[in-house]
């Protein structure tokens, strides 16, 4: 079975994995710092920030699956920053059509539901139901794509009919394993970061960045952990 306890270890115990969070806090301190107290002029003018930002910690978070279920002897990946944003750049290439058919039917079916059933407990629970599963859809492409890094993959339909309502359940116990495991990280430092400087200081927004940096790692182990557990090799093997 999956452990949180296992990703938290090993993430903690990855060679410079302290330096290499530093560093990718960098500019996603920068996004959040603009938009916390930046102006929508300044917003606007830095899209290039938060589209590198994002293909940056993107592509970090797929490599970090990668290097898990591959067996490598190392979580986080080298700091080589072109070839994070180029692996962030192609997994969106590859991930970006799923997530747009699987939200757009997601949410024809939850409209569709919300006109022929009376607002209430049955509706909101069965409009969570279907955004599960086709959210399990994108993540079981997702775990297949990080693999080889090749975009077919992402389009396994064997992988996906056989493996996401598994994959479903699995993920819907690793959110509150996850925000336990950032919690231990975030509140000891948080009180003293409080005390001394308050919540919303430049130094407390870079702590929860990199502290965010940690999470991502750790939530990449873990979902290799899942693919290990609930997608065949043969299925893998597919294209």
């Amino acid at each position: 079975m999956a452990s949180i306890k296992e990703a938290f270890t090993e993430v903690f115990q990855d060679d410079n994995s302290f330096v290499k969070s530093l560093i990718l806090a960098i500019p996603l301190y920068f996004c959040v710092n603009a938009y916390i107290n930046g102006s929508k002029e300044e917003m606007a003018g830095l899209w290039w920030l938060y589209i590198v930002t994002y293909l940056l910690l993107f592509g970090f978070f797929i490599k970090c699956t990668a290097n898990v279920r591959n067996t490598e002897s190392h979580v986080m990946p080298s700091l080589n920053l072109f070839e994070l944003i180029w692996n962030g750049f192609k997994g969106t290439l590859a991930l970006g059509p799923s997530i747009a058919i699987n939200s757009y039917i997601a949410y024809f079916l939850c409209d569709l539901a919300a006109k022929h059933l009376p607002a209430s407990v049955v509706l909101t629970a069965f409009q969570t139901v279907i955004k599960c599963i086709f959210a399990s859809i994108v993540l079981t492409g997702y775990m297949c794509f990080s693999r080889k890094f090749k975009i077919s993959d992402a389009y396994n339909l064997k992988a996906i009919s056989k493996s996401s309502a598994d994959i479903m359940i699995a993920a819907l116990f690793m959110i509150p394993q996850l925000l336990l495991a950032a919690s231990l990280l975030l509140l000891p430092i948080c009180y003293l970061l409080w005390l001394f400087w308050g919540t919303w200081h430049p130094i407390s927004i870079f702590y929860y960045c990199i502290v965010f940096v940690y999470t991502l790692a750790m939530a990449a182990h873990y979902l290799a952990q899942i693919d290990f557990e609930t997608i065949d090799r043969e299925d893998e093997e597919m294209y």
